[in-house]
């Protein structure tokens, strides 16, 4: 096989992976990504894990349900929300909080993605959880 067949098939090969990986942590169809919404409510959960960490939060949905909400970091890992600040500590079960987002497409779906340093919750009076910076 020549040096140039050897180079495009490698190029390929990126590709390929490059879209697989692509695939695997879009967003894509799955938020309202032109609709932001507000959510007030209380922490359930904070899993500050691998590959993604996750929070879960409860509070009303436009009816006025109260609903378990999970809170997307859009694929981030670990390291990535530990460069903003976020520790294992950062939520607490119990309290309050604020945070923005877009919402899931799917109807009965309470889902929110948080994209960006720009989307970071607030406490009740309103700081910041944390201080913010690049996510990756």
């Amino acid at each position: 096989m020549n040096s140039t067949k050897k180079m495009m098939l490698g190029m390929i090969g990126m590709v390929t992976l490059a879209a697989s990986a692509f695939a695997h942590h879009s967003t894509n169809g799955i938020y309202h990504e032109d609709v932001e919404l507000e959510l007030k409510g209380t922490v359930k959960e904070w899993a500050f894990i691998n590959p993604h960490p996750y929070l879960t939060l409860a509070a009303a949905d436009e009816d006025g349900v109260m609903r378990d909400w999970d809170i997307s970091y859009g694929g981030a890992a670990v390291i990535h929300l530990q460069r903003q600040g976020y520790t294992k500590d950062t939520f607490k079960p119990g309290e309050v909080i604020i945070v923005k987002g877009h919402p899931a497409i799917k109807e009965g779906v309470f889902g929110l993605l948080m994209e960006g340093g720009g989307n970071i919750p607030t406490r009740e009076d309103g700081t910041k959880v944390v201080a913010g910076g690049s996510m990756f």
